[in-house]
This record gives structure tokens, C-alpha cells and sequence, in this order.
């Protein structure tokens, strides 16, 4: 017996399940692409295909001059990256909003960001500096990242001057180490403006719910109806035989 609250209970779910759709719908649409800690073997096109943006490409053998000017991207987020030349896959990659990245630190201190180690050593005369991160907390800057107790760490020097092919280009990437005049890797960096805001989900489509039952068979059908005596019965049929026709 379909009841009253029937209809009402099947109307409530239905505008659930609208409402809902329609939410998870539309942001199921978005993969965007913000990794906590340090990745391994991403291929460039989930990048590209999550709207980042490559900023910088050198190869490792080529100096980072005056204090990172011109490897600071203006978008909001920030990957620093590396791989073999001539791959499509990133060897290894970590990133955090931009502010951060290039957030000043000292010696060997390193500042926990979106599950990654991070530091930026700006050059200090007579020492070059260096940027970079690591998957634990210490490193060991000299002025590249020479620690081996893990793996997923990137180091690149910032030169105080220009000096010949081969010194100071870029230290690291992962257990490659000494890759200062190396033409064989790439430094990268990629930037990300964050996250589209979803449309505005819409609103909640109610559908009327319409029958063939007349009034007195639906008040009949309703189970709050209490007539223990039938006189409620008796009431509604005498005013269906006179207003009947008038009840919709």
C-alpha cells in the first residue's frame, strides 16, 4: 500500500540524491594535481593536464645566478622538479605555495611544508647558497645537500658569480649525486594558480508527485487515519456525495 508518507519519504530522498549528484558531479570533474612530499616517476603530462605550468627548464650544468631572480615563479604554488634530459618523466618532484619555497632559511635548517623539508639559502659572500628539499628534516649544505641518509631529495646551488661549465651548477636529484656539470638532467620549475572554484551547484529539482486516488480514497490510504467507530468514514462519504466533484 503506497501511503501518504510514502510519497512525501520518496520526494525527501529524491531531492537528496539531486542535491548530492549534483555536488559530487561537478567536483568530481576537477583532478587537480598538489602532491604532499616529495614524488617519484610522474609522468610531465599529469602536470600539464592539472594546469601547471613550466616556468624554468635548465640543464643541471647551467648556474643559478643572483639569488634565485628569475627561478621564483608569480603563481600561488610551486614544483621544483628534475629528470633525465629527453624523458617525459619527472624523476622526482615536491610542492608547496610559492611564499614558502622561497622563504629564506640558515645553515642547515629546513621548514616543513606540505609533507616536505624545504630551505632556500640565498648566497652570503664568500659562499654560494642553495634551494632544495629533502623527505626528512635534516640535510647537510655544502653548499648542495650532500646528506645520504634517505633518497627524495633535490639540491641546486645559487652562485654568487658566474664561474666556468662544471662548478656549482646543480648538486642533486634523488642518489644522483655530483651533478654540477651534468648535461644529462634537467632542473624545473613549474607553477599553479590553485584550484578553480566549482559552478555553483544547482539548485534542487523537486518533482511533484500526482495520483488517481480521489480525496477520500487517499485520506483512506493515509495510515494516520484513526476511525475506530467508522464514523469519520460515514462523515467523508456523505461530503463526497455532495461536494465530490468539487474535490480535487
Amino acid at each position: 500500500m503506497i501511503t501518504k508518507h510514502s510519497f512525501v519519504g520518496k520526494k525527501s530522498i529524491t531531492a537528496v540524491f539531486v542535491f548530492l549528484f549534483s555536488i559530487f558531479g561537478i567536483q568530481s570533474s576537477y583532478a587537480d594535481y598538489y602532491p604532499s612530499g616529495p614524488a617519484t616517476n610522474v609522468s610531465e603530462q599529469t602536470l600539464i593536464d592539472n594546469g601547471w605550468v613550466k616556468t624554468y627548464e635548465q640543464t643541471y650544468q647551467t648556474q643559478i645566478l643572483n639569488d634565485g631572480i628569475g627561478l621564483r615563479p608569480t603563481g600561488e604554488y610551486t614544483i621544483l622538479s628534475g629528470k633525465a634530459v629527453g624523458s617525459s618523466t619527472i624523476s622526482l618532484l615536491a610542492a608547496a605555495p610559492t611564499v614558502d619555497v622561497f622563504t629564506q632559511t640558515t645553515g642547515n635548517n629546513t621548514r616543513l611544508v606540505n609533507g616536505t623539508y624545504w630551505y632556500y639559502v640565498p648566497r652570503v659572500f664568500p659562499n654560494d647558497g642553495s634551494i632544495g628539499f629533502a623527505d626528512t628534516a635534516t640535510v647537510t649544505l655544502q653548499t648542495g645537500d650532500i646528506n645520504t641518509s634517505s633518497s627524495n631529495r633535490l639540491s641546486w646551488h645559487i652562485n654568487l658569480t658566474s664561474q666556468a661549465p662544471g662548478f656549482n651548477g646543480g648538486y642533486r636529484l634523488g642518489t644522483a649525486l655530483a651533478l654540477n656539470g651534468s648535461t644529462d638532467y634537467l632542473k624545473q620549475v613549474w607553477t599553479w594558480n590553485g584550484p578553480t572554484a566549482p559552478a555553483p551547484a544547482p539548485a534542487p529539482v523537486y518533482v511533484r508527485q500526482t495520483s488517481n486516488l480521489t480525496f477520500a480514497q487517499s485520506l483512506y490510504a493515509s495510515d494516520t487515519l484513526s476511525d475506530p467507530d467508522g464514523e469519520l468514514r460515514k462523515t467523508v462519504d456523505q461530503i463526497m456525495n455532495k461536494y465530490g466533484s468539487l474535490i480535487k
